[in-house]
Formats: C-alpha cells, structure tokens, sequence
C-alpha cells in the first residue's frame, strides 16, 4: 500500500497512470476486433441502418432495406455512419469503432469524478473494476446502444450529483447534465431520465430536499426536451405523424415502460445481475455490508451511488419487460461501491479478511463446478448447438479445451490465493483472469464461433448468385437477418411471412433467390418437393439456426 500512495502522490503522476490504463483498455477492446464478423440479431442490423443513413442521407428517419426503420431513433446511428464515412468504407471495425470509445471516455470520466469526490486510488479502482466486468467489455466491443446511452445517463447523473451544493450557481453544467439525458433518449430509450430520480431520492433521505427549490428547472428541461424536439419537427416534416405514432409512442414508449418487449418476473434480475457481473459482483454483498457498518462516515459519492444502485435496481425490477443489458446503468455504480471496499482493504481499515476471501471461494467453486460441467457435457453442448463434428474440427476442440483449462485452473488459483489472506493479491488475480478472459474471447473464443455464428457465408454465396435481373426474396425477418444486407449491399425485393407468398415468389417468370432463416420451413412446406428439382439448396450453420439458400439451377 506504501508503494501505491508512492506512485499516485503527484498529478502528474496519476495523469500519467491514468493515460497509460486509458491506452491499455482501448488496445484490449480494439484488439481483433476485424477478426470476426457482425452477429445476428442486433450488431448487423444497427451497421446495416448506419450504412443506409450514410449511403442514403438517412440521418432523421433511419432506414433498414430502404424501408422505416422504426424501432429506434438515429443518434447512434449516425455516430456509426459518421464513423464509416471517416474511415472511409463500412466494415466490422469502422462499426464497432464508435461504441469502444464511447466505453474508454466512460471509465475516463468516472476516475475524474471519483477522483474529485473520493480520491484517486479509488477512481483508478473503479476504472479496473468497470473496464474488467464481463458484459461491459463484451458489449463494448459490439455494436449496440446500451453503452452510448449509458455514457449519457451516467455523466448526467454524476454532473448532478456534483452540483448538489448549488444548481443555481452551476447551472450550464446542469444544462449539460440534462441535455445528456435529452441525447439517451434519442439514442435508446426515455429510461435516460433515470438520473433526475435518483438525484431527488439522494437529497430526499439526506433531508437535503430543500436544495431543489432553487434548481434550474425551467432550462434544465429546456436542455432535456430540445434534441427529442429537434427531431420530432424534422421527423413529422419529412414523414408525418404516422412515423412518430410508431416510432414515439408505439416503440420508445412501449418498451421505457414494459408494455412491449421481454417479459419477465419480479425476481429477474437477482439472477441474472450477478452473473453478467462477473467477477465483481460477488463482492458488491460485503461492500454493501460495510458500507452500512460504517454509515456515518461514508464519502457522499459512495453514499450516492448506494442511493442509485437500489433506485436503478428497483425501478428496473418493477418494469415489466427485463433483460440483462438493460441493468447496465448499474455498473458505474456497482464499480464505485467495489472500488472503495477493496480500498479500505488496502489500507487495512477492513480487518477481516472473512469479505474477501468467501466471495472469492464462492466464484471459484462456480467456476469449478462451470469447468467441470464443460469438461462432461461441452462436446454435447458445442455439438446439439450449433451442429458441428468435433474430430472434424479442430478449431472448436481447442476452443472447448481452453474455456476448460481456463475456468479448472483460475478455480484452483483462487481457492490457492486465499490463504495469503492478501486484498491485493486477490484484487491482482482477478484483474488478471478478466484480462485473460478477454484477450482469450477476442484471439479464440470470438473468431472460432464466428465459423457457425456468421451470416458473411452465406452472403458471400448469395452475392455470387446474384445478377441485376435477380429477384431476392427472404423467408424470415428483417430484423434478425439483415447482416447480409450490410455484406452484400444488395436489399430483399421482397420479405415473406407464410408460405403462400414463398410458393407464389418460386413460380414468377424470371430469377429468384430466396433465403431461408429456418430450414424447417422448406421441409414442412407443401411444395417443397416440386421446386427442389429447379433450385439450388445450400445449408448454412448461424448461431443455434440452419438456414438455406435457394438458386436457380
């Protein structure tokens, strides 16, 4: 602990620290990352909707197939298609580019508001914390809009939390927060708004309630509502109050209060949370606990990510409609609270080293007991998932092997370094395996599934096939399958939801393609016997799914 106070002693010092974690992380997350391909559903659809708004001029009514695209709104999108035209072509990086980023200037931004709250160790911890937690850095390195809105929603929220003394005083940076929160909603969803709750609950159980009287609230909202009305004019000039029916009240509204979406029970999230977490999130149990034990005392950031935490967690809990990547507004928080309980283990003001070492024994054994269940059944898993020979395919046993070998020896190392009774030693490790973990995911994991997980295969096929008179049609949804858009650049003519319309689309004059997204459609429909003997049938492997594509003979 010496030789840390040593090292962070000067500004200079800890720019320098900082800078250089800065740089790391973004290498991590950078790393490899045009060694595997955009994955259904999500990732192909947000990059094809951006290289329609850069190819088309799309940048106020996003587009998919050249049709509405309704389900978000296009400030993400823009940033991804900005992102191509600078880089100068739409490839897996120049997509996925924007969203590390977004995630390097989050951590960076935390560290300087827990370094001004707190102090700098615990700001570099929970720089550490954050930047190694399994699902922040998988969904860094994708293409998606929960961290873009999760960059607005937690600066907003820190912003307000440092004005807290005096709104009026600070009130452009309060502007700021809010206009933040204004950008979330155009990028996801009106959740955004999540700070000002959390802002008022903190004041209201601190009895600082009173400080709201003179708060901005005339401009703070002005700031709020001015992207959102910037939008909404240009969207209903350029395509009418149908667009913002389906695309305000009908999608964003929708899903913000669960009315549409992923349903789920109350309970959701206590499993799910701890287990996207990882590794941290065993450890938020004794943070809390001492958090409380030592109430009185506590750092008032500390105190407000607690207040949060609970609000955060609660409100997504009476949601109705859950998923994990949703709960991701509480990870700066969740960092926070971690960072300083290792930090009093650091500096001994924790004694007992019982809220180290049980959470630590308790990950091992679940990794234990993870190793061993792939060592048993990872060939059946590997093999009923995706349809795959193992002896044929010696990428994937080595892919099997080494999610085993990682998981058995970082279970023994852990149950090992808990006899030395170390917070260091402990907090080392797990950085250590989450490092591992990702490097392994981006040089291993990533791009030996990306064999069965592609859509690039078959659109490479189909762009082959393809010629100017050609008619392509897909049996299956845009949604989930408009990654071969985004590689081929050529659009469905026609998308079909039953059978008949397929059967009608195979008997027109003229060359039909057809993709189809689930081979069990073609062999249960009725007139698959009299086209088989006209088209060309090839079966690809995406994901859990076998899909077909058909080409006239």
């Amino acid at each position: 602990m010496k030789l840390i106070d040593k090292l962070i002693k000067t500004k200079t010092q800890q720019k320098l620290i900082l800078g250089t974690l800065i740089v790391i992380i973004f290498l991590l997350y950078f790393m490899n990352s045009w060694s595997y391909d955009l994955w259904s559903p999500d990732e192909p659809r947000y990059a094809e909707v951006a290289r329609e708004t850069a190819l088309n001029g799309n940048w106020i009514i996003p587009q998919l197939n050249q049709r509405t695209y309704y389900e978000k709104p296009p400030l993400y999108f823009n940033l991804v298609a900005l992102s191509g035209l600078l880089i100068g072509r739409f490839s897996v990086t120049s997509v996925r580019l924007p969203g590390i980023i977004i995630a390097v200037l989050l951590l960076a931004f935390l560290t300087y508001f827990v370094r001004k709250e707190i102090d700098f160790l615990t700001g570099i911890l929970s720089f550490i914390i954050l930047a190694t937690t399994i699902n922040f850095f998988w969904l860094a390195m994708k293409v998606n809009l929960d961290i873009p809105l999760l960059f607005c929603t937690t600066l907003a929220s820190l912003l307000l939390f440092r004005n807290r003394d005096n709104y009026q005083s600070k009130r452009w940076t309060t502007y700021l927060a809010f206009l933040l929160m204004g950008l979330g909603t155009l990028i996801k969803s009106p959740i955004s708004i999540l700070p000002v709750l959390t802002i008022i609950v903190y004041l209201f159980l601190h009895k600082n309630i009173y400080r709201l009287k003179k708060f901005p609230w005339l401009g703070s909202f002005f700031f709020l509502f001015l992207p959102g009305i910037i939008w909404l004019y240009l969207a209903y000039h350029i395509a009418g109050y149908s667009y913002l029916k389906t695309a305000v009240f009908d999608q964003l509204i929708g899903y913000s209060t669960g009315g549409q979406g992923h349903p789920q029970p109350f309970y959701y999230y206590l499993i799910n949370f701890p287990l996207q977490a990882l590794p941290w999130s065993l450890f938020l149990i004794p943070g809390f606990y001492y958090s409380y034990k030592v109430r009185s005392n506590l750092p008032d950031l500390l105190n407000y990510a607690i207040v949060s935490f609970l609000v955060i967690f609660l409100v997504f809990s009476l949601v109705g409609s859950k998923r994990g990547v949703y709960l991701m507004q509480l990870y700066p928080f969740a960092a926070i609270i971690i960072a300083w309980f290792f930090k009093l283990h650091f500096n001994g003001k924790i004694k007992n080293n019982k809220s180290i070492i049980i959470p630590t024994l308790i990950m091992a054994i679940l990794f234990l007991f993870l190793g061993i269940y792939l060592y048993l059944q990872g060939t059946d898993l590997l093999t009923d998932q995706f349809q795959i020979n193992l002896q044929q395919q010696s990428g994937f046993v080595f892919f099997y092997h080494s999610l085993v070998y990682l998981f058995i020896i970082t279970s023994l190392i852990l149950i090992t370094i808990t006899l030395f009774r170390s917070a260091q030693f402990n907090f080392s490790f797990i950085v250590l395996f989450g490092v591992i973990l990702l490097i392994m995911l981006k040089t291993i994991f990533l791009p030996t599934l990306n064999q069965v997980k592609s859509e690039r295969y078959l659109a490479n096929d189909l762009a082959a096939a393809y010629t100017k008179q050609a008619e392509i049609g897909l049996w299956g949804s845009l949604n989930n399958d408009s990654g071969f858009v985004f590689y081929t650049g050529i659009y469905y003519d026609y998308i079909f939801e039953n059978e008949n319309e397929v059967k009608y689309f195979l008997a027109k004059p003229g060359k039909q393609i057809l993709i189809i997204n689930d081979v069990d459609k073609w062999e249960e429909s009725s007139f698959k016997d009299i086209y088989q003997q006209y088209f060309r049938l090839k079966q690809y492997q995406v994901g859990s799914n076998k899909m077909l594509l058909l080409t006239e003979n």
